[in-house]
């Protein structure tokens, strides 16, 4: 198999299953059959898109639970610590980031010319 791109919608249930196969498809272009001669030169890795880095949320539980952040960190720091290199995202998508606000944008000038409005000059985040 080969992989083009690891996409990150949400936390995993099991973390440390999930953080070994995308380390490995990291580490090794997207094509784990392929085992680099070492892990430690600098090179891009395959473009790796996620979403939401809220360490922690509010739930039943009175403590804070861990967020999609926190599994992030994870990859982070496993990352960097078997390459030596920092883990480059490609994009972050969903909340506070700029490519939501853009698409926001976008969406509300959409509506306004369907509605005959003209294009919409200043939008306050």
């Amino acid at each position: 198999l080969f992989f083009k791109a690891i996409v990150l919608l949400g936390e995993p249930i099991q973390w440390e299953r999930s953080l070994q196969v995308i380390i490995d498809l990291l580490l090794t272009d997207g094509n784990p059959a392929i085992v680099p001669e070492t892990s430690t030169v600098e090179h891009d890795h395959i473009p790796i898109i996620a979403c939401n880095r809220d360490l922690v949320f509010k739930a039943a539980a009175d403590l804070p639970r861990f967020g999609h952040g926190a599994f992030l960190t994870c990859l982070e720091t496993l990352y960097k610590s078997i390459s030596g290199n920092d883990l480059k995202y490609t994009a972050f998508v969903g909340k506070p980031y700029e490519i939501s606000f853009q698409y926001a944008e976008t969406i509300a000038n959409k509506i306004a010319l369907a509605n005959g409005q003209p294009k919409i000059d200043k939008v306050y985040f």
